[in-house]
């Protein structure tokens, strides 16, 4: 792999709302994604913690295609009738076109109000062909493992032609159940062959047998294989 870099300007942020670049006492961050092919990628701001925890894991999930953040107006309507816009902070587009909506909220703050927001939000996000479906988003819903192995992908995204061709070739002398130690061992070409094998997971070629942070004793089995 060619240790020369090419600077390209990434895509501006789709937000459909301003997200502010900095901000005393509270996390904002701008990162670029779809950038794993060469290309200049995509910004992607977050206005939270949790809204960067929430884009990372939905971004590794093996059937995602993009991610697009604070999107909308979509509008509900409080007791005295007064409409009010909501942005959503992420909208998924998984690779059999659904589209679903992320709202993520602290769980002090979720209410019976908040409930009938969003539930109102998804109807308007449905009519207008915005979102498939939406969810609400807590911190109990980053799990420690998933995010732990969305930042290992994210870290791991860039694209090595000849590791990836040999982590392709070692995979398939392996009909079963393999640590990934092995497999580094016998693509022959140290972290850069194991950042090849991290890539075949996100990309749903390779499969953790258990849920677990991937390490190189983390086992794997190729898609296709039974263990049986």
């Amino acid at each position: 792999m060619s240790s020369e870099y090419e600077w390209k300007e990434p895509r501006p942020s789709r937000a459909k709302k301003a997200i502010p670049q900095s901000s005393h006492g509270h996390f904002v961050v701008q990162m670029v994604i779809n950038d794993n092919d060469g290309s200049g990628g995509q910004i992607s701001r977050c206005g939270s913690i949790a809204e960067y925890r929430t884009r990372m894991i939905a971004l590794a999930e093996p059937d995602t295609v993009d991610v697009v953040e604070q999107v909308g107006p979509l509008y509900w309507l409080d007791d005295n009738n007064t409409r009010h816009e909501h942005y959503l902070d992420h909208v998924v587009h998984k690779a059999d076109k659904r589209k679903l909506g992320l709202t993520d909220k602290p769980y002090r703050r979720v209410s019976n109000e908040f409930g009938d927001e969003i539930t109102q939000v998804c109807q308007d996000g449905r009519a207008k062909r915005v979102i498939d479906e939406l969810y609400l988003v807590t911190e109990y819903g980053h799990d420690p493992v998933t995010l732990f192995n969305a930042d290992l992908m994210r870290g791991c995204r860039d694209i090595d032609p000849m590791a990836d061709s040999e982590a392709l070739i070692a995979i398939k002398e392996f009909p079963d159940v393999t640590a990934l130690r092995l497999l580094v061992e016998m693509i022959g070409m140290g972290p850069r062959g194991f950042r090849a094998l991290v890539r075949l997971i996100q990309s749903g070629n390779l499969v953790l047998m258990s849920n677990e942070k991937i390490s190189h004793e983390s086992l794997v089995m190729r898609v296709g294989c039974s263990s049986e």
